[in-house]
């Protein structure tokens, strides 16, 4: 039945129910890429890291980014960049 002493105990617990159901559909409402950086600035920080990259040449034109010679080498390392923030943000 229901306990008078036990009425704030329910209550808290419905506004924390609440507060988490408002927060999980606010997530989910929000664009999925509204969260993400721009590619520039994760090949910067990339290099900022990775010492081997600390000479390697970063786009800041588009016309450099189309640039064939070298974007390959950018889709592959922005790719394990994406891997490994997938890795950090899902699997753990």
């Amino acid at each position: 039945m229901n306990d008078p002493r036990n009425e704030t105990i329910i209550k808290l617990l419905k506004e924390t129910k609440n507060e988490f159901l408002a927060k999980l559909l606010y997530n989910d409402s929000k664009n999925l890429l509204a969260d993400d950086e721009p590619f520039r600035h994760k090949l910067l920080k990339a290099r900022n890291k990775d010492v081997t990259l600390a000479n390697v040449f970063i786009p800041m034109l588009e016309s450099e980014l189309i640039d064939s010679s070298r974007t390959q080498f950018f889709l592959h390392h922005l790719e394990q960049l994406f891997r490994e923030e997938a890795y950090i943000t899902h699997l753990n």
